[in-house]
């Protein structure tokens, strides 16, 4: 039963937080990443369809535009 080790942060690993963050941060800025994100998002037109039904259904759900919202202060 004790064979956690010191490691073990329980629900979060701030190390490989911290490791994936620098290794997107690479990909994003690497030949390949700018590529993909020029590629941009690729929508089959039977998925097209299906993603405007939800992006309708969650507006219509929405409270309105908070895109100027300030966010709440960080404790």
């Amino acid at each position: 039963m004790g064979t956690e080790s010191r490691s073990n942060h329980g629900e979060g690993n701030p190390e490989a937080a911290k490791e994936f963050n620098t290794r997107e941060q690479e990909f994003v800025n690497s030949a390949r990443g700018k590529k993909k994100i020029a590629e941009g998002a690729k929508v089959s037109p039977e998925d097209e369809a299906s993603l405007l039904e939800a992006e309708r259904l969650g507006r219509q759900r929405s409270k309105g535009d908070d895109s100027k919202a300030t966010p709440p202060p960080k404790k």
